[in-house]
């Protein structure tokens, strides 16, 4: 049997500044200097996604098309915004909340982004908060005539709507209240914690569960809040049914079938859940705030209720067909003091008997005790959808919760599994998730199908995972990401681990040489250590070990070549008695097409030292001069479009010591001559720009192998004609020159499957006109030509986020312009 999935066929608070967000949002409405990320929610968005299933049998709409015609909104983001807002700024947290009431992601008039956080700045120095616990709250001996918790309660930013959401406001209101009276004043998001239940449910009892509309739920949300944290506000911000039901439609997996609780597949309430404009991952990520203890009143009275409340606590109580809050009362006046989510402000009264509206259900009633400290969730990352690549095999993993709330458990262990999800492999196939969860939630330990596999989350990068499957008693390497699996090329050989190779250990950048004098080199310093790598009967396997000097002398990696595909390595490796993430990728070349068709191979031995070094140049090919442009595909594909319009595939074999070894040419593609620009992302992902300065997205499903099979394409953007030179590297990112040399950042969350969802434009320099072209390789490293035809290099420390963090350029190289070369290109 072969190491693979087996089937019936086989023989796989950072908070910003949201005035100055909004100020800034609204000067750049009326500019033209940015180009616009196209927003979600507009109606026209269902035109701009046609449904995926009709993309994937024809390969005819891969096919450059004529413009779509749509009455886009003109929106773009202030480039200069930068200011990053630190949680122990002088914010006021309800006057936030109002203000980011604004920019509900799917509101037709305000762009969607993700906040502008650096993840890893943040978890540096806020995850550990152990700094809530309060002095115990004691019920007084005479109950008092009044009792009013206002002073700790939040202001609604908005009532539920539509949606049946009144027991989320009930939940989050009064978790909002206990931090409060820690010291702790936040606005969280009743929109994750509605998504959360319902995500579960459809998991342990679907399908046709989704929170779109959703349905009655109880006080006993209390309960749950003591296993799912919730995130700020800002992080997923409220949204109503009408504008979500939008949002639904537009989503191509969807069918348009939830029209109604209860509605859909589980498959298509997937696609509508885990769609990061319904709930971004920062939501995922910062999750912080929950239930350290609560009490629960069963079959109680009035004066039990009211003895609880003079005690300090706010009560989540019960009504017929609604949930509110209670956080006071009164004797004189006869009324309860409420927080009612179905209009705003909210705050009203309810009588003790005889309220035209209300009527206490005793059965039950829930109220918090004590909180967590403010720590983030990592199980909770977990949720939602990845793209996961295990050796070669691909397939998208569907993560639908992360424990089972009504067992009282907490996050399971590996020896105590439960249901988890779905894997659906590109081939067709669909297994269940089992599993459990080791080191806090940072490890996933799970059988897909009854294949067991080790995943664990890269905590300074979250956007990604690695790790390890079992098959026949071997390990093989597994790369998952929310955003795209990568690889490429086939029919593996040993010799192809040889060489320069990228990789990233929990989020900490390096290049690993492979060879007989291997060596680590740090991407933030550009410091080299030694490194050695022990023998190993199994091929496809580098067994390396890193002295990282001080108190870490030996840290090995087991690092595992896909045998399905070239470039790509993944494992685990270890330190402190852990196993951690890490995933390699193969260093990008330089490829120069001269004026005589020749094609040269150069290797830049010294990208992570910044220096002017390179192993010889070879000459890989003739007969390049032939094509209109060429463009790198990244993990050695090439791109050529010729005069005619056709696009070719080629892939470079030999591309780990330039040897004269190639896949193609194959034809993948007609219609691309009348593109403005056409630049590569990641796993596939190709962008073109059109003469109106459209940004059109497609993926080259076939980009492994040269088969001629497209997604897309989908326009994701307007106004991107307004660029001297644009490159796209790894997860998203792509960086743009202005005319008037300013450099701007996007992370394009949305370039699995064509989503406008954004994050930027972030000016991150300046002084920039005087380059023709823009590479991207790796870890954060940039090139750049002037028109003297020098090469030169940074590396951008802020790549991942946007944030205007450098390292010095330096010039690497001369002759790389002018009237003998045709063409560059980076892969």
């Amino acid at each position: 049997m072969a190491h693979r999935l087996r089937h019936a066929n086989d023989p796989a608070f950072a908070r910003t500044h949201l005035i100055q967000r909004l100020t800034s949002t609204r000067r750049q409405l009326m500019s033209n200097d940015n180009p616009v990320v196209s927003n979600r929610g507009a109606a026209l968005a269902a035109a701009m996604h046609p449904p995926l299933a009709a993309l994937a049998g024809d390969p005819q709409r891969a096919v450059l098309p004529a413009s779509i015609v749509a009455a886009t909104v003109p929106i773009a983001r202030d480039a200069s915004l930068t200011g990053i807002a630190r949680a122990d700024d002088s914010v006021d947290a309800m006057s936030f909340a109002r203000e980011a009431a604004l920019l509900t992601p799917a509101t037709p008039a305000q762009p969607l982004i993700e906040p502008l956080h650096s993840f890893t700045a943040y978890l540096d120095t806020h995850i550990w908060r152990p700094d809530v616990v309060g002095p115990p709250i004691r019920v007084p001996g005479a109950l008092p005539r009044r009792v009013d918790h206002r002073a700790w309660q939040t202001d609604l930013v908005q009532s539920q709507g539509s949606r049946g959401t009144c027991w989320a406001f009930a939940g989050t209101a009064a978790l909002e209240a206990a931090y409060a009276r820690q010291g702790i004043r936040v606005k969280l998001s009743e929109h994750y914690l509605f998504h959360m239940s319902k995500a579960h449910e459809n998991q342990r009892a679907g399908p046709g569960i989704h929170s779109l509309i959703g349905f009655q739920g109880s006080s006993d949300v209390v309960h749950h809040l003591k296993y799912w944290n919730l995130p700020r506000y800002e992080n997923a911000p409220y949204i109503d049914q009408p504008a979500l039901q939008i949002l639904a439609d537009s989503i191509p997996g969807t069918n348009g079938a939830l029209k109604n609780a209860g509605a859909g597949t589980l498959e298509q309430d997937d696609w509508f859940e885990f769609d990061l404009r319904n709930i971004p991952l920062m939501a995922r990520w910062f999750a912080q705030y929950g239930v350290a203890d609560f009490g629960l009143l069963e079959n109680y009275s009035l004066d039990d209720l009211k003895k609880t409340l003079a005690a300090g606590y706010d009560v989540v109580i019960n009504v017929p067909g609604h949930v509110m809050l209670a956080y006071g009362y009164d004797d004189d006046l006869g009324v309860l003091l409420i927080k009612n989510s179905q209009s705003l402000p909210g705050f009203e009264t309810m009588k003790y008997t005889g309220d035209p509206r209300f009527s206490l259900v005793t059965s039950q009633a829930y109220y918090i005790k004590s909180v967590k400290p403010v720590q983030t969730q990592w199980a909770a990352m977990w949720m939602g959808r990845w793209e996961t690549d295990h050796d070669g095999w691909r397939g998208r993993l569907v993560i639908r919760r992360f424990l089972d709330v009504q067992s009282d458990k907490g996050v399971p262990p590996p020896n105590a599994p439960i249901a988890l999800g779905t894997w659906y492999g590109f081939d067709g196939t669909v297994k269940p998730v089992v599993g459990g969860f080791v080191d806090g939630g940072r490890g996933m330990h799970c059988r897909i199908g009854d294949q067991p596999f080790e995943l664990y989350l890269h905590s300074r990068d979250p956007y990604r995972a690695a790790g390890r499957c079992s098959w026949n008693n071997s390990w093989f390497g597994v790369v998952m990401s929310r955003g795209t699996a990568v690889g490429a090329g086939a029919v593996f050989d040993r010799s192809e681990t040889i060489g320069l190779w990228d990789t990233e250990h929990d989020g900490w950048q390096g290049q690993m040489r492979v060879g007989v004098d291997p060596s680590y080199t740090q991407a933030a310093d550009g410091g080299t250590r030694r490194a050695w790598i022990d023998p190993t009967p199994i091929a496809y396997e580098v067994d390396a070990h890193v002295d990282f000097l001080g108190d870490n002398r030996d840290q090995r990696f087991q690092l595992l070549h896909h045998t399905r595909e070239d470039g790509v390595m993944s494992g685990v490796t270890s330190w402190g008695g852990r196993d951690w993430p890490v995933e390699a990728r193969m260093s990008r070349n330089f490829y120069v097409i001269r004026s005589d068709g020749s094609l040269h191979w150069y290797r830049h031995t010294g990208r992570y030292h910044l220096a002017y070094a390179w192993d010889a140049e070879k000459l890989v090919g003739s007969g390049w001069n032939g094509f209109k442009s060429v463009i790198g595909g990244g993990d050695g594909v090439i791109y050529a479009i010729r005069p005619d319009g056709k696009l070719i595939w080629y892939y470079h074999d030999g591309r780990n010591q330039g040897s004269v070894a190639w896949n193609g040419p194959r034809e993948v593609g007609t219609g691309w001559a009348s593109a403005r620009q056409v630049f590569v992302g990641d796993g596939g992902v190709v962008y073109l720009v059109q003469a109106d300065g459209s940004l059109q997205w497609y993926r080259h499903i076939g980009r492994r192998d040269g088969t001629f099979q497209w997604q897309g394409p989908f326009k994701v953007g307007v106004g991107w004609d307004g660029f001297t030179a644009l490159a796209a590297g790894p997860d998203g990112c792509i960086y743009g020159i202005k005319p008037d040399g300013t450099l701007l950042w996007y992370r394009h969350y949305g370039h699995d499957q064509g989503y406008p969802i954004w994050h930027g434009p972030l000016k991150v320099g300046t002084g920039w006109q005087g380059y023709q072209r823009l590479w991207v390789a790796g870890n954060g490293f940039i090139y750049a030509r002037n028109a003297a035809g020098e090469l030169w290099m940074w590396r951008h420390h802020g790549f991942q986020t946007g944030e205007a963090s450098w390292t010095a350029g330096v010039k690497v190289g001369d002759g790389w312009g002018g009237a003998g070369v045709l063409d560059v290109v980076l892969t």
